[in-house]
């Protein structure tokens, strides 16, 4: 069955062109079927290939902010975070936002988003704080989920010397995995009586929601991209299969599948950017329409004809220049600055 969101799957003038661009496409880790996730290639693609793409077309700004790494002590081991502070005044703070990296929770680290971090950084006037969470198959899951909500807490402890307040404003955010992890982390804060700080927003970029296996009977009917867009470049249905395999997810549990959280209510106001080219592509629409059911504020932007991580693949389309600048606007938004 098609999806009834067929419509946002093609139709942007560039991306038609370069999904059907054998060498573009054919820079994504190839798939064997029976074997599994092939580790080394999947973490060069991210580190290498991804960072090139950006690097060609991104500028690397270094004025106006300080950017520090900071080691955290995390059960069995630790971790490393990223803040990008922007330039300030003796005693000035700014809003804060956490941020987690994609990658399938087997690749990326805190360099994969450090161009367009430290230009949002400027841009918005705001702390950014990156989390190097450990990576599967070395650990296992939930460690990625518990990982950034020790991070989260420990930014909270540590905000003044990172001149952040979080009272001007806390966002957790995170794109593909990280997006997962960004949708996590706000309903075990809800549900945790130890953490008390509110959480202003939101910002999931092309977020993993949930398994198909668990979608909720009253989804089933609408969630067909999984299976329409099976084969899409960059994500596939098969790739998703093998992650879960391979980071040995319990699907059913809401610390990987936020659309099954017991309930929906007093979370944070949430921004969406998905992409129309993509197998999440329906379930983080469900995700929007469950949050705003439950009194919510979300806003979307779909990306029509454009496949996961498009704007890592080629940021000089002019569907990665409006990914970025919406970016922008959605930290303004969640902020009230808009």
């Amino acid at each position: 069955m098609t999806s009834k969101y067929h419509k946002y799957s093609f139709g942007d003038p560039e991306w038609d062109i370069i999904c059907e661009d054998p060498e573009v496409v054919g820079t994504t880790p190839e798939e064997d079927e029976d074997g599994p996730v092939d580790i080394r290639a999947l973490r060069v693609f991210m580190s290498k290939v991804v960072s090139d793409m950006m690097k060609a077309k991104l500028p690397f700004v270094d004025q106006g902010l300080r950017v520090t790494d900071h080691d955290i002590a995390v059960n069995g081991g630790n971790i490393t975070v990223r803040a990008y502070i922007p330039e300030a005044g003796a005693n000035e703070t700014f809003a804060l936002m956490l941020w987690m990296h994609g990658g399938g929770y087997m690749a990326g680290d805190r360099e994969t988003d450090d161009l367009d971090l430290r230009s949002y950084c400027v841009s918005e006037n705001i702390v950014i704080v990156s989390v190097d969470y450990r990576l599967a198959p070395e650990h296992l899951f939930p460690t990625a989920v518990n990982d950034c909500y020790e991070a989260l807490k420990w930014v909270l402890r540590k905000a003044t010397t990172l001149s952040a307040d979080p009272a001007k404003g806390l966002i957790i955010a995170g794109l593909s995995a990280g997006g997962n992890l960004a949708a996590v982390l706000p309903v075990i804060a809800r549900d945790d009586p130890l953490f008390t700080t509110p959480i202003t927003g939101q910002f999931l970029q092309m977020p993993l929601i949930c398994h198909k296996d668990e979608y909720p009977d009253r989804f089933k009917a609408d969630l067909h991209s999984i299976d329409d867009l099976a084969d899409s470049p960059f994500l596939t249905r098969l790739a998703l299969n093998k992650t879960c395999k391979t980071v040995k997810i319990d699907t059913k549990s809401p610390l990987f599948s936020p659309l099954l959280a017991a309930s929906h209510k007093g979370l944070p106001k949430t921004y969406f950017q998905i992409c129309g080219r993509d197998p999440l592509r329906d379930e983080d629409i469900a995700y929007a329409q469950i949050l705003q059911e439950n009194g919510v504020e979300v806003r979307m932007e779909i990306y029509t004809g454009c496949p996961h991580i498009f704007h890592y693949v080629d940021a000089s389309t002019q569907a990665a220049k409006k990914f970025r600048n919406d970016t922008r606007f959605g930290i303004r938004w969640i902020l009230g600055r808009s």
